[in-house]
């Protein structure tokens, strides 16, 4: 595979740099993640049908509807969580390989031996979100006073937070740091170019959440301008069999969208990870070095 990982890139090049990336792995990363995360979606579309058969938009708010829909935002968090990790283990596995030969298995087995890496460091990942909201908190609650300025502001520093997390794990899934160090190893790797990462993050996922709520948005008022018209829509339009799978539709393609995001967020934060690895650590150079004075066939 003709993509360059490890090189220092400016903001253009990192968007630039996504799309080629998205080009060459769409398909086959498509493909995989389906195919690994099948059941979860199948699951979702099940509890989205069993809320539209015992809800409608005239119920009123119980304990036992807040119940419902919270085990259902716990199902979706749960199947974005997890299509998160086999989209970096994907990442690594494309980085690691420059080819496209390997399957669901790879990505499945690799999953599995780094799984109470995973586990671990989500545990402390919700401590130091405890320690860090309050200076979060801060910036958000200031952002809300300025008008649009704020909004942009707020969306590239949440870029940073995330892109810090990322990174803090994959120093910890490849063994550069151990979970005592890898926040703020992690610090130290993204804070010379912090501002330039947050905006080429936010940039992207700017560009493929417009892309998919398009996506999504345009069949769902089409759907709708059918029901409206056609099928009666009201109040008691989910009680009825078109209700229920319009419900259970929405339900997987909120899913799918889910994974999409993950995806996609993954591939763009792997690219920034591994230019700012590249300039901290220089692994190229090593490689270089290494191969001074070999012939071909050595």
């Amino acid at each position: 595979m003709d993509f360059e990982f490890k090189r220092e890139r400016k903001l253009g090049e990192f968007v630039q740099d996504f799309i080629n990336l998205l080009k060459i792995i769409l398909g086959h990363c498509a493909k995989v993640m389906i195919r690994l995360l099948f059941l979860p979606i199948c699951i979702m579309i099940l509890v989205s049908y069993y809320i539209s058969t015992k809800y409608n938009l005239s119920t009123s708010f119980s304990v036992d509807l807040f119940a419902n829909i919270g085990f259902a935002f716990i199902i979706l968090s749960f199947t974005a969580l997890i299509a998160f990790g086999f989209a970096i283990e994907y990442f690594l596995l494309i980085r690691d390989t420059r080819a496209l030969g390997f399957d669901e298995k790879d990505v499945l087995r690799n999953f599995k031996d780094n799984m109470a890496k995973y586990i671990r460091f989500l545990l402390v990942a919700f401590i130091v979100s405890i320690i860090a909201i309050i200076p979060i908190g801060i910036v958000t609650f200031l952002s809300v006073f300025i008008p649009l300025v704020g909004s942009v502001g707020l969306g590239i520093f949440y870029a940073m937070i995330g892109l810090w997390y990322f990174c803090a794990f994959l120093l910890y899934r490849e063994g550069y740091d151990d979970l005592t160090d890898c926040f703020l190893s992690s610090f130290s790797m993204l804070k010379r170019r912090a501002f330039e990462y947050g905006v080429a993050s936010y940039v992207v996922s700017f560009l493929f959440q417009s892309l998919l709520s398009l996506v999504v948005l345009i069949p769902s008022l089409v759907i709708g301008l059918i029901a409206y018209n056609s099928l009666e829509f009201n109040s008691d339009f989910f009680n009825t069999f078109y209700g229920r799978m319009l419900m259970s539709l929405g339900g997987s393609v909120l899913t799918l969208f889910s994974i999409v995001y993950a995806m996609l967020a993954v591939m763009s934060y792997g690219i920034i990870y591994e230019t700012a690895k590249e300039l901290k650590y220089g692994e190229d150079i090593f490689e270089k070095i290494s191969k001074i004075g070999r012939s071909n066939h050595a």
